[in-house]
């Protein structure tokens, strides 16, 4: 079956089979941020932006992001978001393991998008779950909380549009 859809940017067509997960998909097209961890949507480590918003790619069949957009970390790095994410957890001595980046960093993308401000424990209670041991959880709150103080200030000095943009 295809599935039309932009991919980090571009317009693709994938080939994938009906009961396909689009973590296989992607694989296939060599993004090799879109880890297998848990299998059942919990750990993060296989998240991908679907339309501006982080979902499980485990669990996702990939027939159902025909005509959506997908984003992975590969592109998403290029971004200003992703430097002040990785900025703010660097400023926390915050080590991220390589296999978990996807998870955490597309979880503070999206708090700082929903909330812009977002408190402690609302960003706990979104990254409780995540079971990688790279990172304690205080330290990743507190980075993530970092990251929105800095784009809040980017908000209310003018500069938020670039924030999204690629470098």
């Amino acid at each position: 079956m295809k599935i039309p859809l932009i991919l980090n940017g571009e317009q693709k067509i994938l080939e994938v089979d009906p009961a396909e997960k689009l973590i296989d998909a992607l694989r296939r097209e060599h993004l090799c941020s879109v880890k297998s961890g848990c299998g059942s949507g919990r750990c993060g480590s296989c998240s991908v932006l679907l339309d501006g918003k982080p979902i499980p790619s485990c669990i996702v069949p990939a027939a159902a992001v025909r005509d959506s957009e997908v984003v992975t970390l590969e592109y998403f790095s290029l971004t200003e978001m992703y430097r002040i994410i990785m900025d703010s957890f660097n400023k926390v001595d915050i080590k991220l393991c390589g296999y978990c980046n996807a998870g955490k960093i597309f979880a503070a993308y999206d708090l700082i998008q929903t909330y812009q401000r977002p408190d402690r424990q609302l960003i706990y209670e979104t990254v409780k779950h995540f079971t990688c041991s790279c990172t304690e959880t205080d330290q990743l709150v507190q980075g993530i909380y970092t990251a929105a103080a800095v784009c809040y200030r980017a908000e209310n000095t003018g500069s938020r549009s670039r924030l999204y943009e690629k470098k």
